[in-house]
């Protein structure tokens, strides 16, 4: 066979096998346009949230989530990765640090002396995803405190996505500026267990995958730049999306099922209490007092309403391990280090969820209740007023 032949046939072999390859990605892109165009068609314009049953009051909730997804920009910030690109808007405002806004005044007519600080921190929940800036948990932490006759000043630091380590470094930047609080409210469980979830690793910021994939590709040679490139286009390939969600819908991949789920479990709430340790550690030395909240899920909510049903059932790989994690907490939360408030719903009827971690503008308020009770009660001395006073609205509507 000469050598001319040889170049013909493997030209040919070349040529037959791209062909082959265009006509099944073209196969699998047009089966995936049409997956595309029934699950879209399918689904109400807008987010699906503002259908949510713990809205009572609709007019205000479609032109809130128009905002929420205008104001959903991320900006780069070292040591923490992101906080939100300023944003102005009718329900949603962030300031110039990237911290949405708690409305309300700073410091009272009522009294005198310096207004308590309160630093708050935690991942959209906090930040408050599905609430007006005056309904966010900080918010209404603020207006109890404030009914209660304190001067109060209360900064919003949640961001969405973070988890504890995240807020943990974020409050040492805040002292390392000077800026001092008086109480500082962490208030976390989600974020943490989701992303070691998904990851299968605890104590990882969320997608940690996407900064590694980044520092490689600024150090990679060009042949390794090459292998790169040509990988990023076989997963961003029709044929490749289209076998994944088969894959899937098979049961043969799932995002949130670690392959170790008891183990990760444990190791989610040994990372979480031992930041714990030292922000108690920072409070002692800047002379703050520190309170720790295990937030609530729609999977420990035993009366679900039938749109929390739904939402409930989207995730039911994800239900198990957050259960795991949610026991392994709670049986180690008996030293006072945190407040589990996993449970908190667990005799409440009534709609709070908008999906199966955001609480609506209800859920809120019945969670900054608590918080406020607890920092009357801690910071009683430190305010001048004495005695620890009662959280207005507290007792029967309280969960």
């Amino acid at each position: 066979m000469t050598t001319g032949r040889l170049v013909r046939d493997a030209w040919l072999i070349l040529g037959l096998a791209i062909l082959l390859f265009g006509v099944l990605e073209a196969g699998a892109r047009l089966v995936l346009l049409g997956v595309r165009w029934v699950e879209e068609s399918s689904e109400p314009s807008g987010d699906w949230r503002a259908r949510a049953d713990t809205y009572t009051d609709p007019s205000w909730v479609e032109a809130y989530y128009k905002e929420f997804r205008r104001s959903d920009v991320l900006r780069w910030r070292p040591y923490v990765y992101w906080r939100k690109k300023p944003y102005r808007g009718q329900y949603i405002n962030v300031d110039s640090s990237g911290l949405r806004i708690t409305p309300g005044p700073a410091s009272p007519d009522q009294g005198a002396g310096r207004a308590l600080r309160i630093f708050m921190f935690g991942g959209s929940t906090l930040w408050g995803t599905g609430a007006r800036d005056a309904f966010t948990i900080p918010a209404m932490v603020a207006s109890d405190l404030r009914r209660s006759g304190l001067r109060v000043e209360v900064s919003n630091f949640g961001q969405s996505g973070y988890v504890s380590t995240q807020s943990l470094v974020a409050l040492l930047l805040e002292l390392r500026a000077g800026r001092r609080p008086d109480v500082v409210v962490f208030y976390d469980g989600i974020n943490d267990t989701f992303s070691a979830s998904a990851q299968q690793r605890p104590g990882l910021p969320q997608n940690e995958k996407n900064r590694t994939a980044d520092f490689n590709l600024s150090q990679a040679s060009v042949a390794r730049l090459g292998r790169l490139v040509l990988r990023d286009v076989a997963d961003r390939s029709a044929t490749v999306q289209l076998a994944k969600r088969l894959r899937r819908s098979a049961g043969g991949d799932s995002l949130w099922r670690p392959s170790n789920p008891d183990s990760l479990a444990t190791l989610v709430v040994t990372t979480y209490l031992s930041n714990l340790e030292v922000l108690r550690a920072l409070s002692e030395h800047y002379h703050f007092t520190p309170l720790a909240y295990w937030q609530p899920t729609i999977f420990q909510k035993p009366m679900l309403t039938k749109y929390e049903q739904v939402e409930r059932a989207k995730v039911p790989e994800l239900a198990r391990f957050f259960e795991q994690t949610y026991a392994s907490l709670a049986a180690r939360a008996h030293g006072g280090a945190v407040h589990d408030l996993s449970r908190v719903f667990s005799t409440w009827g009534d709609p709070v969820y908008v999906d199966w971690m955001h609480l609506g503008e209800t859920g809120n308020a019945l969670i900054a209740q608590r918080i406020a009770g607890d920092v009357l009660t801690t910071t009683a001395n430190l305010a001048g007023t004495g005695t620890a006073a009662p959280v207005p609205g507290a007792g029967g509507s309280r969960p």
